[in-house]
């Protein structure tokens, strides 16, 4: 037999890494440069840089160890050649893939993965230390501008590089030689630059003025800094707004061209002036100033003098001077800048403010965005910023859209990082336009062809007490809102400027008196609110914590503001209420008030209740929760002491009311001995503490409680409730509860919330926001008359709610609301239920509202959310009526018009135990959605989708789908006589589908690309539909034209050039109204009245004035179908959880909805689902007529 010997050799195989390693890849496209980073330490030597590759499955590099130049272990660095670099950035999305093996871990081999690359433009900042505020800006704007790509899934990033050489010509040269072609830094940046020519983009931002000479010198140079000569511009406007009809100049010998400059630019009589020298006493110049005046007034009969003060360093100290002259107050006098040495003098400041001293001052415009970088800054730095930094917000917003090519950040969707701007020429290229169509954030910021500003927008301020204020605004730009912006995680209204007129416009001032609360905090929430208002209003802030409160009082008066918001204790506020009365001035208070202070018919009123109102509901809300034994600890004040008897007048348990306190580091030691007697007859769950103090008081005694009196129990006040004084590391294992009346139900109070939590105010700041809205509005309204506002106050808190759903005043001038939501602290505080003093407790049933606030689809998203808001209050007033225990309220979540946000929305949704919920409007969002919730139990009710015809128990729409708008072109088009039609769509319509089924004549479609130049677009259509007019009778042939608002009129726009296109009748569709963007372009309204452009929408409801009046005024402009669409959804969904007693699961929803919308007719028509649960809409054409949108016809 024969025998066969082998040899048998085993292999050792490496185990592989079974978790991700990998976990970005990002690419700065200015330098070449890759850094991996790992979310586990690789071992060190191992990494096999043939099996890493960029690819974007056309094109592929294969890395090698000449491309590395550093590995650490958690991260390796790389650096692309010229030519590897240039293949990268032409690369369609490209990733980063790393085979079997490239890398060790442990011994382990990684898997294969890989990640997308994404791409960084590098940015240098040349700011000095001591601008901090400044260098805060633009780290702030630019996380503001990464997290509005990153949610939009861009695959870019901005990085800004500080280089902080002592030098700036150094740091200009050490950022050119990293290859950054772009840098941010300060005016002086300007000068050192066209010394160092390093060939870079220089934006100046965050100073007072410039020499724009330096800034024309060169192209790449731009200035968000007005020039030395708009500030006296803004002054020669002032002083001729005001009959100034000659000009003294009093200036310093070394500033001759001054005069000049005066002379050159002013149209009025400039005297010689006064000229004197450094050696010169203020006494000098004041005597030589007032000889002056008396010549003049003498010699030149009629003539209306005005003193212009040109060097701010020497202004203090004139104006010192003249105060003791009062033949000197006969004049007006002018500045060219603020000085806050006037403010340290005493005689100085009265002096100002007797002659009406006004000045320029750098324009930041009053609106919620720079009200939330104020209190962003404020909470950083400590203190207050320079207003010149805000325009490093804007610098780092318009360099950044630059770089993109786009005034639209959301249109950030390339492939190709070639398409990005990144070498200075391209930037410089499309700055000026980019500027203008952005229009700024916090000023107007158009930049002319020159670099410098278009329109330079400035304050002009007057002295009012110890500051200055807003008084007028000079070259005030225009604004428009157009839906929501994203700050950060906050959503705040948006406020679109383009330039103005330079005219002075008055200003209307409010009020602040501040005592025993931080003023400039106290003054941020005060802003906010009027901010939120249509119109200029300044706050002028009187912080009396240390001064005399009728002395504080007495400003308002003698400055002539007869309406003043007063943000202080009951006690103070009383102080100042009698100075009120006696003077004819109306106050809106913010602090609750005692029964024995409220006086019917005086000029006090309160935006809180009673405090009989809140004494019931703490007494009802601790009845709720089975309390027998209540041990009280509360300040020794009369407010606190009253607010305890009315708590013990109602409860009918025990309490303890022996531990009042002056000093709070004394009090827990008894107090913790009462709570165990307490315990011992009423047990740990019926017993409990209940604080009367504020939240910083409150969070002290938390922070100290021991033994029992930390484990029972606590219950607090409208002066806790929301307090960031308080947290879940300060209340530690206790249980604590806290009441301030109830906010609205509606996403928009939740907004608003989200913004003020930027400043982090307890809950009671709510009627601070509201007091300053009412009092804006009662002092335009009634003109500045305190008679006439005091008649009107009544009837406009009525019409002005917002953070509350009612505002609305007792016969005592209280708030006559007797609602207070229960906050309860968790990780934060949560507003879990209500405790109505007439009705009882009830329990919140949260309803998830998704919708677009931020994105291409924001004004969509924000006239929904109102839609839903107006809807779940009807229901909510019947629950009411009923006696109901529960009620409902929205939590919106912004889908930032994105599908994967949209699906993380639902997600974070579920996790709030939300299984319910509204929106949004595109249909790729609600089919990721749907399939969602179709295994997870989330039932979704679309309003205004055109989601394909695929079934989904657990989705329901209400809108028009395509189906339903493909019947209604055909329609159309039949009633036309369109045999013959050209499609121009872009790519994202799902609608040609159903059209291409059903269209009986002649189809030619023509598609183009995002990236694709318009007027290319409409040469290709006319190109072709040049051939079907000579196919075939004119009067058959059409185009349909299937593209967002944007792009229609940008198209029709282009197809004004182009003969043939404009033979030929055009037709649109729309979801979101009737497309207000053609109207802003004169090129498109002639295309469209040329063409007859007809657009087919989903049908505004008749009979619906009242509340489209509602709805015009709170979203600022005219609703679409959307938002009644959002309102028979949202009423759809709270009357089928009504019908399940507040059952909101998705299982019980989704049964039963369909049953209900079968008998339930909304303002839109009957809501009777189809078997694919979906409605059949009628659709309004609109066309064109003399410029303006005209409804046709309706089309069932």
């Amino acid at each position: 037999m024969r025998m066969t010997v082998g040899v048998l050799i085993v292999l050792a195989v490496m185990p592989i890494a079974a978790y991700a390693q990998l976990s970005s890849a990002e690419y700065t496209i200015n330098t070449g440069e890759m850094v991996l980073d790992f979310d586990v330490r690789y071992d060190l030597g191992t990494v096999m840089y043939d099996r890493i590759q960029i690819t974007d499955g056309t094109d592929t590099i294969i890395l090698g160890i000449s491309d590395v130049i550093s590995e650490r272990g958690d991260s390796i660095r790389l650096n692309m050649d010229s030519l590897k670099a240039a293949l990268v950035n032409n690369m369609s999305s490209p990733i980063l893939k790393m085979d079997e093996g490239a890398v060790r871990f442990g011994g382990a081999h990684s898997a294969v993965q890989s990640v997308p690359i994404i791409g960084k433009v590098q940015v240098g900042v040349v700011i000095p230390d001591t601008y901090q505020a400044s260098r805060h800006m633009v780290e702030l704007s630019t996380e503001h501008f990464n997290h509005i790509l990153e949610r939009s899934d861009a695959s870019w990033r901005l990085e800004v590089v500080f280089n902080d050489n002592e030098r700036q010509t150094v740091s200009l040269l050490e950022l050119e030689q990293s290859d950054i072609d772009v840098v941010i830094g300060n005016e002086s940046l300007l000068a050192k630059s066209r010394i160092a020519q390093p060939g870079m983009i220089v934006m100046a931002c965050c100073d007072a003025s410039t020499d724009y000479d330096i800034v024309r010198g060169d192209p790449l140079f731009f200035s968000l800094v007005p020039s030395n000569n708009d500030a006296l511009d803004a002054t020669l406007a002032m002083m001729n707004d005001v009959g100034i009809n000659r000009i003294l100049p009093v200036y310093p010998a070394n500033d001759r061209a001054i005069l000049d400059r005066i002379n050159y630019q002013a149209q009025v009589a400039v005297a010689d002036g006064i000229q004197y020298g450094f050696s010169d006493s203020s006494e000098q110049i004041v005597s030589s100033v007032a000889d002056a005046i008396a010549s003049d007034l003498v010699m030149l009969p009629g003539v209306r003098l005005g003193v212009l003060l040109t060097s701010a360093h020497d202004t203090p100290r004139i104006l010192e001077a003249a105060y003791q002259d009062r033949s000197l107050t006969t004049v007006r006098w002018f500045g060219l800048e603020t000085h806050d040495g006037i403010l340290d003098s005493s005689k100085a400041k009265f002096f100002a403010q007797e002659v009406g001293y006004m000045v320029p001052y750098i324009g930041v415009l009053e609106n919620p965005l720079t009200v939330s970088l104020d209190s962003y800054m404020y909470g950083e730095l400590g203190y207050a910023p320079n207003k010149t930094a805000f325009g490093a917000y804007d610098a780092v917003q318009i360099l950044g859209l630059s770089i993109l090519g786009d005034a639209d950040i959301y249109n950030s969707d390339i492939d190709k990082f070639a398409d990005l701007n990144v070498e200075a020429n391209d930037v410089a290229g499309v700055i000026s336009g980019i500027s203008s169509e952005f229009g700024g954030y916090t000023t107007y910021v158009g930049l002319a062809e020159d670099g410098g500003l278009e329109a330079p927008v400035y304050q002009i301020q007057s002295v009012r007490g110890d500051a200055w204020v807003r008084t007028a605004m000079y070259n005030n730009p225009v604004d428009t809102k157009v839906g929501t912006i994203s700050f950060g995680d906050a959503i705040l209204p948006y406020i679109q400027y383009v330039a103005g007129e330079p005219l002075i416009d008055d200003v209307v001032q409010v009020g602040l008196l501040v005592h025993e609360y931080d003023a400039y905090e106290a003054g941020l929430a005060a802003r906010m609110g009027l901010a939120l208002l249509d119109g200029e209003y300044s706050l002028v802030v009187e912080d009396v914590t240390n001064n005399d409160i009728q002395d504080g009082m007495r400003l308002f008066s003698d400055v002539g503001i007869p309406i003043v918001v007063v943000h202080a204790p009951e006690s103070s506020t009383l102080e100042a209420s009698v100075h009120a009365q006696n003077h004819n001035t109306l106050i809106i208070g913010t602090a609750s008030t005692g029964v024995q202070s409220a006086i019917q018919n005086d000029n006090t009123f309160r935006m809180l209740p009673s405090d009989m109102w809140q004494a019931r509901a703490l007494a009802g809300m601790m009845a709720h929760d089975n309390i027998r034994g209540v041990v009280a600890i509360y300040p020794d004040q009369t407010q606190a002491q009253s607010l305890l008897e009315g708590v013990a007048d109602v409860f009918a348990g025990e309490i303890d009311m022996t531990h009042s306190y002056t000093d709070i580091s004394n009090v827990m030691r008894n107090v913790t001995l009462s709570a165990i007697e307490m315990t011992e007859r009423y047990g740990h769950e019926g017993t409990a503490i209940l604080a009367l103090g504020d939240g910083d008081d409150v969070g002290y005694l938390m922070d100290n409680a021991l033994g029992t009196a930390g484990r029972i129990n606590w219950y607090g006040s409208l002066r806790v409730a929301g307090s960031p004084s308080i947290s879940d590391m300060t209340t530690g294992s206790i249980n604590l509860a806290a009441l301030s009346p109830t906010i609205s139900g509606g996403g928009h109070a939740q907004l608003i919330l989200d913004s003020l939590y930027l400043m982090q105010p307890p809950a009671y700041t709510n009627s601070l926001f509201e007091a300053a809205r009412v009092a804006g509005m009662a002092m335009t309204q009634s003109d500045s008359n305190a008679d006439i506002a005091r008649a009107l106050l009544p009837s406009i808190a009525d019409d002005s709610n917002l953070m509350y759903d009612d505002i609305s005043f007792d016969e005592n001038g209280d708030l006559a609301s007797y609602t207070y939501d229960i906050w309860r602290i968790d990780d934060a505080w949560i507003r879990d239920s209500i405790y109505d003093v007439m009705t009882g407790y009830a329990s919140h049933i949260p309803i998830g509202v998704m919708v677009p606030l931020t994105g291409h689809d924001a004004q969509r998203g924000i006239q929904q959310m109102w839609g839903a808001h107006l809807a779940l209050s009807a229901q909510n007033e019947i629950l009411e009526q009923e006696g109901a225990p529960w009620r409902l309220s929205q939590r919106v979540v912004d889908t930032a018009s994105s599908p994967i946000v949209s699906l993380g929305a639902a997600r974070d949704l579920y996790n709030m135990n939300i299984q319910a919920a509204l929106g949004p409007p595109d249909t790729v969002s609600v089919n990721e959605i749907g399939r969602f919730g179709s295994y997870s139990d989330f039932m979704l009710i679309s309003c205004c989708s055109d989601a394909p015809d695929v079934y989904n128990s657990y989705v329901v729409y209400l809108g028009s789908t395509d189906v339903h708008k493909s019947q209604t072109i055909l329609r159309m088009l039949g009633d036309d006589g369109i045999s013959n039609l050209l499609v121009i769509h872009d790519g994202s319509s799902t609608i040609l589908n159903s059209l291409a089924s059903d269209f009986s004549g002649h189809l030619n479609v023509q598609e183009y690309d995002a990236i694709d130049a318009h007027s290319r677009v409409v040469a290709d259509a006319d190109d072709t539909l040049s051939g079907m007019l000579n196919l075939y009778d004119r009067s058959s042939v059409g185009v349909l034209l299937l593209a967002d608002h944007t792009d229609t009129a940008s198209i029709l726009g282009e197809a004004l050039y182009q003969n043939n296109l404009q033979y030929a009748n055009w037709y649109g569709v729309s979801t979101d109204g009737v497309l207000p963007d053609i109207l802003y372009n004169p090129d498109a309204v002639a295309t469209a009245t040329n063409t007859n452009f007809a657009v087919a929408v989903p049908a505004i409801p008749k009979d619906v004035d009242e509340l489209k009046a509602i709805l015009r005024m709170v979203i600022g402009f005219t609703p679409s179908s959307d938002a009644y669409l959002m309102h028979d959804a949202a009423t759809l969904l709270s009357t089928t959880i009504i019908q399940l007693n507040g059952d909101s699961t998705a299982p019980a929803v989704a049964e039963i909805m369909p049953l209900l919308a079968a008998d339930l007719a909304g303002i839109t028509g009957p809501l009777a689902l189809e078997n694919n649960q979906r409605l059949t809409l009628s659709h309004d054409i609109w066309r064109i007529v003399d410029g303006k949108w005209q409804l046709q016809k309706t089309i069932p």
